[in-house]
């Protein structure tokens, strides 16, 4: 993740990816509504974020103690009893410090359970851990619904930023939605930013931070940390 006015890297997202022996690397779009129909999303999830709580760990081994590392979560996993006091007590045991955490949900996980939802994240975030909608504008939420979230950020979905190609650029709501989320007080990630013209559109119009192949793509924990190393400036 980039952060688009000093143009260094902010943070990292946990990707989940899936390699089968007979079917080969298998799309996260494919096995994560499966494993959340079978419920297997729950310990896929343990996973993810232990790791992604180790790799935390690592970055504060090299001195990298500003930067975020991001987490998708599920419903499932949200409305699970004992998630958010396992995932604290996982923070603290890894001594991770929760402002390196964000936690991204999806607007669909608001269609049900909004009281309850909103009530764990708020809990979350009063621990100092951000919590980002991903996806923003392709949900179920409300613009009524969106005031009273518990969150930190607003994640553009890559429709949006696909349009800058599409259309004229002052003819997408890319530059409206930022607008929104600013005067609600969140910090606005565009997702899927594939070529110069689309970052140097979103630096232009305010945009916060920004992801996507056109910054990097997806890497393991080795060459994460050596792009880090390999940044202009260090």
């Amino acid at each position: 993740m980039l952060d688009v006015e000093s143009n260094r890297i902010s943070g990292f997202e946990a990707l989940a990816r899936l390699r089968s022996r007979k079917l080969g690397m298998i799309s996260p779009n494919e096995f994560i509504p499966i494993a959340e129909r079978k419920k297997l999303i729950i310990p896929i999830g343990d996973l993810i974020i232990d790791g992604a709580l180790r790799f935390l760990t690592k970055l504060r081994e090299t001195g990298r103690t500003d930067l975020t590392v991001s987490i998708n979560i599920s419903t499932i996993q949200l409305l699970k009893p004992d998630f958010e006091k396992k995932l604290l007590a996982l923070v603290r045991n890894f001594k991770v410090d929760p402002q390196n955490i964000e936690i991204e949900v999806t607007e669909s996980v608001f269609a049900a359970n909004l009281e309850d939802i909103n009530e764990i994240l708020g809990d979350l975030k009063a621990s100092g851990i951000s919590i980002a909608i991903d996806d923003f504008g392709t949900g179920y939420s409300s613009l009524a619904r969106e005031i009273e979230i518990n969150a930190s950020c607003l994640k553009i979905d890559k429709y949006f930023i696909d349009k800058l190609l599409e259309i004229e650029p002052q003819n997408t709501l890319v530059s409206d939605i930022m607008s929104m989320g600013h005067k609600l007080g969140y910090y606005i990630v565009a997702e899927g930013v594939e070529h110069g013209s689309q970052l140097e559109y979103l630096k232009t119009n305010g945009c916060d931070k920004a992801q996507g192949y056109f910054i990097s793509k997806p890497l393991d924990e080795d060459k994460a940390i050596d792009s880090l190393m390999r940044e202009p400036g260090r």
